[in-house]
């Protein structure tokens, strides 16, 4: 399940220098679990460390051994102490139990099977402690944006290069397999020059399985969880029609 686009995890994080709207959530979570915590998919722990500040005790997993090589360095530098484990969040066993297990940033929807999906939250139920709680976070799908044309290049946004060597663009094109309800896309890096023209592209691609929200919820009640709360943002706003994510706490 390793996937390129997180080979190296300096470029990760500027590519993703934006993301913080989930971070007060997932610190708040962990707060109330009162520890300990595990991530899965903790990559260049973005969460994991602001977790760690609040005084929670947090383990981190991921199957990159480059995004955890940064993340030690980040957690070093943020004078934290965070264990970070190389492993996969289908299977592993860390030999002990949590308070809280959370799987965020979409990272679920790489696992594009039911095996794979079943094999995760089998790995969560054996490491959650009783009375614990699981979170997880996807995209809601929108149909109209499955359904557009495939394979038209589009802009996301630009970053500045973590090797000081100018602008990078990133853009992407996808097509949609409606029988198998996942996303090819194929991601475009590429570095401008000084009046905007393309110097170097490199290509990679991700697979992104969607989940419809009544699928979600059997897909969870399936597998030995019930649903305790759901959110359709990160300000906790009570899933709806139309809503962005599907944040599911469950236990």
């Amino acid at each position: 399940m390793s996937i390129p686009l997180y080979r190296d995890g300096r470029y990760y994080d500027a590519l993703n220098s934006f993301l913080v709207a989930d971070i007060p959530l997932y610190v708040e979570e962990a707060r109330r679990s009162g520890g300990p915590v595990l991530e899965l998919a903790c990559g260049t722990g973005r969460l994991a460390i602001p977790i760690a500040q609040s005084g929670v005790e947090i383990v981190g997993l991921d199957i990159s051994p480059s995004m955890l090589a940064h993340a030690r360095t980040k957690a070093e530098a943020a004078g934290v102490k965070i264990e970070f484990v190389e492993g996969d969040c289908r299977d592993f066993d860390l030999g002990r139990r949590f308070a809280l297990i959370f799987t965020a940033f979409n990272s679920m929807q790489h696992l594009r099977d039911y095996a794979s999906q079943a094999a995760l939250f089998a790995c969560v139920r054996r490491h959650l402690a009783e009375g614990g709680r699981s979170i997880f976070d996807v995209f809601n799908p929108k149909v109209e944006i499955l359904a557009r044309a495939s394979g038209e290049r589009r802009v996301e946004r630009e970053y500045e290069d973590p090797e000081g060597k100018g602008k990078m663009a990133f853009e992407y094109s996808s097509t949609y397999d409606d029988a198998a309800q996942v996303s090819h896309i194929r991601c475009y890096f590429a570095r401008r020059g000084p009046v905007g023209e393309e110097l170097e592209v490199r290509q990679e691609e991700m697979h992104l399985r969607s989940f419809f929200p009544q699928e979600l919820d059997l897909l969870v009640r399936s597998q030995g969880f019930e649903i305790v709360e759901k959110f359709g943002n990160f300000e906790c706003k009570p899933f709806a029609s139309g809503d962005p994510k599907q944040i599911v706490v469950c236990g």
